[in-house]
């Protein structure tokens, strides 16, 4: 029975470890937290913005109505630690960033976003949303807040002195009021937890078919709620 234990407890950490890879989608950012970058401000393009937006492909045509951006908000995303219930370091910042898009009224269309393939490459696009309540939820975020993002339940926090406050609302979203950290982390833990045993594959298959049928069906599950509805890499 005690191996037993033990072997659960292997997978779960597992599972656990790659999601909290994908809670992120970019690469842990090494610059100092400040000013918006240079680069990231380049990235910015109402030019992408409107291109992207006559694509009726995308669903995204209201975008063509795009005359500027919002605050600029980098990305945060749920450390390992705080997804296995620790609070104490709860967030780290991504070499990713977003923006509303609004249009030559102020009214917010979508949702903008850039990226850093590497920590020392220039942003670029990479990602688009034409989420506007979204949109408008972040445009009234403060600049410098910590924002962070939880994609596998599409949903938007601040995070200010211990609080964790949902930005707009999200169907999926099981913290709907400002939330003390430590309080989030043992719900984000048991969030976790639960799909780690709804992804548990009928008796009698392997022990490496439980933990590659549950890595595969989350990873299904975060790419289906991610943000990014449209991506693409610009040439060098």
């Amino acid at each position: 029975m005690a191996g037993s234990g033990t072997r659960r407890w292997r997978i779960a950490a597992t599972v656990v470890a790659v999601l909290g890879l994908l809670a992120g989608g970019a690469p842990a950012a090494s610059a100092a937290e400040g000013d918006t970058p240079a680069d990231v401000v380049a990235a910015f393009s109402v030019e992408n913005a409107v291109e992207l937006g006559a694509d009726e492909a995308s669903g995204l045509e209201d975008l063509a109505d795009a005359a500027s951006f919002g605050t600029v908000h980098r990305v945060h995303a749920w450390r390992a630690s705080l997804i296995a219930g620790e609070a104490s370091d709860p967030v780290s910042a991504m070499d990713e960033w977003v923006a509303p898009i609004l249009s030559a009224s102020g009214e917010a269309v979508g949702v903008y976003r850039v990226w850093r393939e590497t920590p020392d490459s220039d942003a670029t696009f990479a990602g688009v949303d034409g989420d506007a309540a979204t949109a408008a939820a972040l445009a009234e975020v403060a600049a410098g807040a910590t924002v962070v993002e939880d994609p596998t339940i599409a949903a938007w926090y601040t995070l200010d002195a211990g609080m964790v406050t949902p930005v707009g609302s999200a169907r999926f979203d099981d913290i709907r009021v400002a939330t003390p950290i430590d309080r989030v982390a043992e719900i984000v833990s048991a969030r976790f937890a639960q799909n780690v045993r709804d992804a548990a594959p009928p008796v009698g298959l392997s022990y490496e078919s439980w933990i590659w049928a549950g890595i595969a069906l989350l990873v299904v599950a975060a790419v289906g709620v991610g943000f990014v509805v449209r991506r693409r890499r610009l040439p060098a």
